[in-house]
């Protein structure tokens, strides 16, 4: 292309050696001197001095140097965007996600998403915190839409708090507005299994409550089910229980608890084009819809 030429010159300027510059770049000695030449006839300007001990710029060559370097940064530039675009408009986008927001948040996102990038694939596998962790970190999805406090050596973006609620049986009648974390001492208790979502298993721990753990299950709507059916009672985040407010009583905790929920990626740095633009859909769904679930 047109601006080698450019390339060329800077890599004579700084080895000061057209032997070195030529195999530092891959061509022949003489590739690089006719290159040099021929720059130097379209310019009419003398651009080096050889000698012996090498090729050192002039002092024409000092003055249009800088501007020689710019021009390739912007060149380089210019390539690494038109490569984004490219990547961006096609490829796959893997996603490992909470059931709660793969059905809550991702229909909306990925409906926008697809209408303006419609030949990206999106793929997304569901799975609790440990799953979403392993796969973020073997590469397996982009991105993981996770809880705070579990995303370890990875990149860590905030989207909204999630409070946790008590999950009781339908016909629970209280005079309280809130459930108080004691009450679920030593109470029938049913809970989310170990690694697919940490932040109950942490509130309990934080306020030293020992329910009597009789169940456990990965599947929040599971755990729904059971209390319906009167097996015990629970904790799920409010975005897990927004579609089943009828079968089940859900009240705020006391003291308040919850979640933060964001996405997780190894690092943006290294990230695809598509996964970045996707986290900035997902921040404009969150914004625009006032998410904050409080």
């Amino acid at each position: 292309m047109e601006h080698n030429k450019y390339t060329v010159f800077l890599e004579v300027a700084k080895q000061q050696n057209i032997s070195r510059a030529a195999e530092n770049l891959g061509y022949t000695q003489s590739g690089i001197s006719h290159t040099i030449k021929r720059l130097e006839t379209e310019m009419d300007l003398t651009l080096f001095e050889r000698s012996r001990n090498g090729a050192f710029l002039t002092s024409a060559g000092k003055e249009i140097f800088p501007y020689i370097s710019q021009l390739v940064q912007c060149q380089e530039n210019l390539d690494q965007t038109i490569q984004s675009l490219h990547n961006l408009h096609q490829g796959t986008l893997n996603i490992g996600t909470y059931s709660s927001i793969s059905r809550k948040w991702l229909p909306h996102i990925i409906r926008q998403f697809k209408q303006d990038y419609p030949s990206v694939k999106i793929h997304f596998k569901e799975g609790g915190n440990e799953d979403i962790m392993r796969w973020v970190k073997n590469r397996e999805v982009d991105l993981g839409f996770l809880s705070a406090g579990s995303h370890e050596d990875m990149e860590w973006i905030p989207l909204a708090d999630d409070p946790l609620l008590a999950v009781l049986p339908p016909d629970y009648k209280s005079k309280e507005h809130e459930f108080a974390l004691e009450n679920f001492n030593h109470q029938t208790f049913i809970i989310s299994a170990l690694g697919t979502d940490i932040d109950i298993h942490n509130t309990l721990e934080k306020y030293s409550i020992q329910p009597d753990i009789q169940y456990t299950s990965k599947d929040d709507y599971t755990i729904i089910a059971m209390v319906a059916c009167h097996l015990g009672i629970s904790i799920l985040p409010k975005l897990v229980l927004s579609s089943y407010d009828d079968s089940v009583i859900t009240m705020p905790l006391k003291p308040y608890a919850k979640r933060e929920l964001g996405i997780a990626i190894l690092s943006s740095d290294t990230a695809s084009p598509s996964a970045l633009e996707f986290i900035e859909y997902t921040k404009q769904f969150v914004q625009k819809t006032g998410y904050q679930l409080q």
